[in-house]
């Protein structure tokens, strides 16, 4: 199980808290955020409540001050405050869709073929774990008009705007979970 500890100081010191699940509001008082330990998996932590604000993708190890902690952010907003207002774990074997840029938002995790999806607004993807076939429609139908065919995602950061420039989203009706393809 994901496992992560955020403390009030620098240097792994002051008051700390623990975690291991999804927190949609850190309660006041428990949220200040000068370093962090991340025991086991992967996280995200935001700077605002409902997991929006400035996202950082943390992964297991330490992060002694609010430099190293700043240096990963996820997305172009970089207006990291000091706080954790928000966290979750990251899935270590699947994709997870995004409603907003910048991996904020409602996420849909998925961890094995899904004909339907039914996400009409999809801004980012992270993927850890396999590659991944993305379907506009259901049953595994369809292509992007941006490429011409499906999307086939392997680990990393995937951001919308980049493949849909239009209106930097797209539609996700499936998801099929490939073998490697190299």
């Amino acid at each position: 199980m994901a496992s992560i500890t955020i403390y009030s100081e620098e240097r792994l010191r002051g008051t700390k808290k623990t975690y291991s699940g999804k927190v949609e509001d850190v309660p006041s008082g428990e949220n200040t955020c000068h370093s962090i330990k991340v025991d086991s998996g992967e996280f995200l932590v935001y700077s605002n409540n409902n997991y929006e604000g400035t996202s950082i993708r943390l992964p297991r190890g330490i992060y002694p001050d609010p430099g190293h902690i700043r240096n990963l952010h996820c997305g172009c907003n970089t207006n990291w405050n000091d706080q954790v207002r928000s966290l979750r774990p990251i899935n270590q074997d699947g994709i997870t869709l995004f409603d907003k840029d910048d991996f904020c938002g409602s996420e849909q995790v998925v961890t094995s073929n899904n004909p339907n999806i039914e996400m009409d607004n999809c801004c980012s993807i992270m993927v850890r774990g396999g590659w991944w076939k993305v379907f506009p429609y259901g049953d595994y139908n369809g292509e992007y008009e941006f490429c011409g065919r499906e999307l086939v995602l392997g680990p990393g950061n995937y951001r919308m705007p980049i493949y849909a420039p239009t209106n930097g989203t797209i539609s996700v009706g499936s998801v099929q979970k490939l073998e490697c393809p190299y």
